[in-house]
């Protein structure tokens, strides 16, 4: 696989600031004893545990999501066999700005570069 834009796959790195954000949170839980019955500890131990999993599982969807839009914008493809296999393209640029239109010893500059080809 082969992408159209690959310097935006760099875009991954960003990935990294919500996972630090999610492991580093100031938020904390505080402990608040209203009352001693176990029932209600119970209760509170589940909970936390489920949303801690709600959580991870929600980070864990975010970053897939925004690793899905970054390989998009990528544009991966692929290419065939003979795709890759072409010959090499000849680009010729002729310069007919101002300094080309010097005189050289045999004659001005463009018609010389013109010449050679």
């Amino acid at each position: 696989m082969q992408f159209q834009h690959p310097e935006l796959l760099y875009a991954l790195f960003l990935l990294l600031i919500p996972i630090f954000i999610h492991l580093f949170q100031l938020r904390r839980f505080k402990q608040v004893d209203f009352t001693n019955v176990a029932f209600l500890k119970k209760v509170t131990i589940q909970t936390r545990k489920s949303s801690q999993l709600k959580k991870w599982i929600t980070l864990l969807l975010r970053l897939l999501a925004l690793a899905c839009i970054i390989i998009a914008f990528a544009q991966p493809f692929t290419a065939t066999k003979t795709a890759l296999n072409t010959d090499k393209e000849t680009v010729l640029y002729l310069d007919n700005s101002f300094s080309m239109q010097a005189k050289g010893t045999n004659g001005p500059l463009l018609n010389l570069s013109l010449i050679h080809i």
